[in-house]
């Protein structure tokens, strides 16, 4: 087997494949003998017919069955001999099986290298979570009276102040999730700004493709065309493409932290995860465990964990400060913890 590697790009490569005839016919016959073995072809008893009647017969699925069987197991071979890191699906075009043998091409991106110059100790300002005021209830009560099956039960007194509590506190549960947000916008932007390296851009264009499809989903396109749709998903796309090649950047700069910092996910964390999800969905937890195994989702599931856990020492090791030092102040002044 012939192997030829061209970088198409800083990350992209293209890798063109040769095989040999010998290999290539041998396995051809392997397969026309399977065929052969369960053919029920008329006038011949199961598994007797003539090769090349089968072959006949099957051309097209035996063709089918040796690619299947070439061209993986000839990638996974390559890679290995190249030691390259593949981090997107293979895209295999340029499929050319005769007598001279087979070739095709592939493409790939392959993984960054990544640098982060400093991760641990970034400078983090205390963000407080907005106080929740009475006006600020009273107002959200004021449009769910208008709201007609909740108007009886915020008339009653008792009921009222029900209502008033539970308000407060989803006011409150999202200042805090506000203030934590801002809190983690600090530690990414510096990240982000520590860490400079090319992404890959098969990565990006899925991620933003995820956003776009999640965006229109949120339209109402009742009434558009199909062209007009398609030009909505494009503008999207553009949109939100600098916010996929940002989750990317994320992805590899956590990866990149969790490797150098040794973190890993354990099975008692997994199974914590798998409760919480089923939890959340409101199914038994062996049920969620099943549907992910099958979905084989939970190797990406222990990688999940593992990046938050990741990110979750950063904002650990990270040096809060509770207001920022003035001119002419000495760092007594602000309170670090």
């Amino acid at each position: 087997m012939e192997i030829q590697i061209e970088s198409v790009s800083e990350l992209g490569r293209e890798l063109f494949f040769r095989i040999e005839p010998e290999p290539v016919f041998a396995e051809r016959e392997k397969i026309v003998e399977e065929f052969r073995r369960q053919a029920e072809i008329e006038g011949f008893r199961k598994g007797k017919a003539p090769a090349c009647l089968v072959e006949t017969r099957y051309g097209q699925a035996i063709e089918e069955q040796l690619l299947k069987k070439l061209i993986p197991a000839a990638y996974l071979e390559g890679i290995r001999q190249h030691n390259l890191a593949v981090i997107t699906d293979p895209e295999i075009s340029e499929v050319k099986l005769d007598r001279e043998g087979l070739r095709f091409k592939v493409y790939v991106e392959v993984k960054p290298e990544v640098s982060v110059k400093k991760y641990l100790g970034l400078t983090l300002k205390k963000v407080e979570p907005e106080p929740v005021t009475d006006e600020m209830v009273d107002q959200i009560l004021k449009e769910w009276e208008k709201r007609p099956e909740l108007a009886v039960s915020i008339i009653d007194p008792e009921k009222r102040r029900a209502w008033r509590q539970r308000i407060r506190e989803q006011l409150e549960t999202m200042a805090r999730n506000r203030a934590r947000a801002a809190e983690e916008k600090q530690i990414w932007d510096q990240l982000l700004q520590e860490a400079r390296f090319p992404v890959p851009e098969k990565l990006v264009r899925e991620r933003a493709r995820h956003y776009t499809e999640e965006e229109l989903k949120r339209q109402n396109l009742q009434g558009k065309s199909e062209k007009e749709i398609r030009r909505l998903a494009e503008e999207i796309f553009e949109k939100v493409k600098p916010k996929g090649e940002e989750d990317v950047r994320k992805y590899f700069i956590l990866e990149k932290v969790a490797e150098l910092e040794g973190v890993g996910c354990n099975q008692e964390e997994l199974n914590a995860r798998i409760q919480h999800i089923a939890r959340v969905v409101g199914e038994p937890e062996e049920e969620v465990r099943q549907k992910l195994e099958k979905a084989g989702r939970l190797e990406e599931l222990q990688n999940e964990i593992r990046l938050d856990k990741t990110f979750g020492l950063i904002l650990e090791k990270a040096q809060v400060i509770s207001r920022v030092i003035l001119p002419g102040e000495t760092s007594g002044n602000a309170v670090r913890t």
